[in-house]
């Protein structure tokens, strides 16, 4: 089976961190090498994080495709549903749709005609990275001291969601819900929050959030449709 070269252009460094630990490893049972990138957001000050606007990520994306131009190349994104710039491709029908789930994949369709390339696999988080944390949140608390009362409220709160139904509002996206109960995780988000999601175990994650396993499935699946 041939091996794959499999670029991943995420958010942040949390994003960067969870490939390293939990996909490269597990990929490369599948013929699949991981090499993730956290996106430009300037080449003059070689700043790299966040999506400012969708201008910057195509950018990105553009010259990875245009470095590496062989066929066993493969280009993915890992970004957020929440705070997307409104730019992106396909926001202005995704926001007529009232189920989340929906409104990712009219933005995954929207981000694959963007691209026109078949080596490209989009995929947006719903609503961001810290929805994984959901799965298990026994592995936050594991990791930061005196978290016990809070992650105990924060359970509660989210008790009748699916960690990918938790929504996209300021004060109630998967991270701001996390940083309300257990103020100390905006300043240890990748220390803590990438350990804890690897953790955690892709066979848990893919369970519980549906649209990461999916994507995970068609990664797993590459080297195979390369061969």
């Amino acid at each position: 089976m041939q091996w794959v070269r499999l670029y991943i252009t995420v958010e942040g460094q949390a994003e960067k961190e969870f490939a390293d630990r939990a996909l490269r490893p597990h990929l490369a049972d599948y013929s699949v090498e991981v090499r993730p990138r956290v996106v430009l957001t300037s080449r003059k000050l070689g700043k790299r994080g966040g999506i400012l606007d969708f201008a910057k990520i195509r950018g990105d994306i553009d010259r990875l495709m245009k470095e590496d131009r062989h066929g066993e190349a493969r280009f993915t994104t890992m970004v957020d549903l929440y705070a997307l710039p409104p730019e992106f491709p396909g926001w202005a029908e995704a926001r007529t749709k009232t189920r989340p789930v929906e409104r990712v994949a009219v933005l995954e369709r929207a981000l694959q005609t963007e691209f026109a390339e078949q080596r490209f696999i989009p995929f947006i988080q719903l609503h961001e990275f810290e929805a994984l944390l959901y799965c298990d949140l026994g592995e936050l608390q594991r990791r930061i001291a005196n978290s016990e009362f809070g992650i105990r409220n924060l359970r509660s709160e989210v008790a009748h969601m699916e960690p990918e139904e938790i929504n996209e509002g300021p004060m109630t996206a998967p991270s701001k819900r996390i940083i309300r109960h257990v103020p100390i995780y905006e300043r240890s988000k990748v220390r803590v929050g990438a350990p804890a999601a690897a953790a955690i175990g892709l066979s848990t994650l893919r369970s519980k959030c549906p649209h990461f396993g999916a994507w995970l499935a068609k990664l797993e699946n590459l080297a195979g449709r390369a061969a």
